[in-house]
């Protein structure tokens, strides 16, 4: 029972989501620190993209095609939560500076505090979320 409960859509997205936004994080810090290795790429998280081509597939108004055999192409690709993961992707097309570095300390500090509201934000609905399945079990008493 408390796998269908915390294996729901919403916990899912939750969970991937804290767990990119975490992987970000470690990313935007690695480059902060080689801002000023000669030679230093930086390295990013894509996944938002990926999340969004999976939740807003949901939203479309067409029924998919059916499948009779294992050999059909599917028209629409059927990807659920499980199939998408961060993906760590390193800019290796630009240099800022003579010594082949491609890391700007504004553009990520800038990132490092976007990330950062956008994995509180992403505890502060684990939190409420929680809490509410505490005030259904309770049946609303503290």
């Amino acid at each position: 029972m408390i796998d269908g409960i915390f294996g729901s859509e919403i916990y899912q997205v939750l969970e991937k989501s804290l767990n990119a936004a975490s992987l970000q994080h470690q990313l935007i810090s690695n480059n902060i620190a080689n801002v000023d290795t000669p030679g230093y790429k930086k390295s990013e998280v894509v996944f938002q993209s990926k999340l969004d081509e999976v939740l807003g597939a949901k939203d479309k108004d067409y029924l998919p095609l059916m499948v009779t055999n294992k050999n059909h192409i599917p028209a629409v690709p059927n990807l659920t939560i499980d199939d998408i993961n961060p993906e760590i992707v390193t800019n290796t097309e630009t240099s800022l500076r003579t010594d082949e570095n491609n890391v700007d300390i504004d553009s990520e500090m800038s990132k490092m505090a976007d990330n950062t509201s956008y994995y509180a934000s992403l505890a502060h609905l684990v939190s409420l979320k929680l809490g509410m399945l505490q005030s259904v079990v309770t049946d609303g008493r503290k």
